[in-house]
């Protein structure tokens, strides 16, 4: 009997030392893992995770722990809310510093201030394409360069315009600009907008008679107040003309001061020509002013001393329109 009782005794003993021993066992296992926080967070995306804030989160590394702040600025995310975090996650991060706050940055892709501008003449043309007759742009002068403005890594620079508001008459604007990017912050610009409009100009000064050809003009924008009546306004309007007056670099071109090139000089030569029903008569003649081609001048019969109109249909040769009444001296032609 009392060896039963001995042997139940061991056996207790024996089981009550193992169970021990695999609580300790398990207890161990179980010890959460100490979160080593990184020198700097920094995030590119829209959230920060426990991988953004300490160096071995490892699978936990994706765990969410807040959202991020707008791209190119910062955040403090409290110190309780990371830790409650980590320890969800099955670490532990003590905070032997005692920080209340982490500060976490958002990386980001500053938009150009060129952008900015661009975007908003953009803005204010597209308001006044109904109001303005002809193609215009604007040209802006901004009361104050706007803070520097981000939007998320990878993405196309950009800025939203909203609340534009645009006096025609003054020029002055106000509007409020952001980004597309989550929190981005709201600022408000305002400047004046001038009306512009490209114009050709020469891009190399042009001798008097010079004929001009496509590569010998640009484009360049010009306040439209300051295009005078008369500017030629289109490059095709331009291209095989000749100028009156030697053109300069950058100098609006006047229409009145541009022609098509001379084919009959004053004084030259000429070759009348006049189509009667059955026969051709010629005769010889003196320009009295300048013609191009299909132009008509006044030419005189050196024979008969009349003055004719006639067209010019080639290099010192100009023909009388048929059906006028005028006597051309010559030799009839078959």
């Amino acid at each position: 009997m009392s060896l039963l009782r001995t042997f139940s005794l061991r056996t207790l003993l024996a089981t009550a030392a193992l169970a021990t021993a695999g609580i300790a066992g398990h207890a161990e296992a179980a010890t959460p893992t100490e979160a080593v926080l990184r020198d700097k967070a920094v995030v590119t995306g829209d959230a920060v995770t426990l991988g953004d804030l300490f160096i071995n989160a490892g699978d936990q590394a994706s765990t969410l722990v807040s959202r991020a702040p707008a791209p190119g600025s910062r955040a403090a995310i409290n110190a309780t809310h990371v830790a409650n975090a980590t320890r969800a996650a099955g670490m532990l991060w003590p905070n032997h510093e005692r920080y209340t706050h982490l500060i976490v940055n958002r990386d980001g892709t500053q938009v150009p201030g060129e952008t900015v501008t661009s975007m908003l003449e953009n803005a204010i043309a597209h308001a006044e394409a109904a109001n303005t007759p002809f193609d215009v742009s604007y040209s802006l002068a901004l009361d104050s360069d706007p803070k520097p403005m981000f939007v998320a890594k990878g993405n196309v620079p950009e800025v939203i315009v909203k609340d534009l508001s645009y006096d025609a008459r003054s020029g002055l604007f106000s509007a409020r600009i952001t980004t597309p990017a989550q929190g981005a912050s709201i600022q408000r610009v305002t400047g004046r907008a001038k009306q512009t409009r490209e114009i050709p100009v020469v891009a190399s000064s042009v001798a008097r008679g010079e004929v001009l050809e496509r590569d010998m003009l640009t484009l360049i924008d010009m306040p439209v107040g300051r295009i005078a009546p008369g500017t030629a306004l289109e490059i095709d309007d331009l291209i095989g003309k000749t100028p009156r007056t030697a053109l300069r670099v950058g100098q609006p071109i006047r229409t009145k001061d541009m022609r098509l090139p001379i084919t009959v000089a004053k004084d030259a030569r000429v070759t009348i020509t006049f189509e009667l029903p059955g026969m051709i008569l010629t005769a010889q003649g003196r320009a009295l002013e300048d013609a191009p081609m299909g132009g008509i001048l006044r030419v005189i019969n050196t024979r008969s001393h009349r003055t004719v109109h006639a067209r010019v249909t080639g290099p010192d040769q100009v023909v009388i329109e048929g059906g006028a009444q005028m006597q051309v001296a010559g030799t009839p032609t078959n």
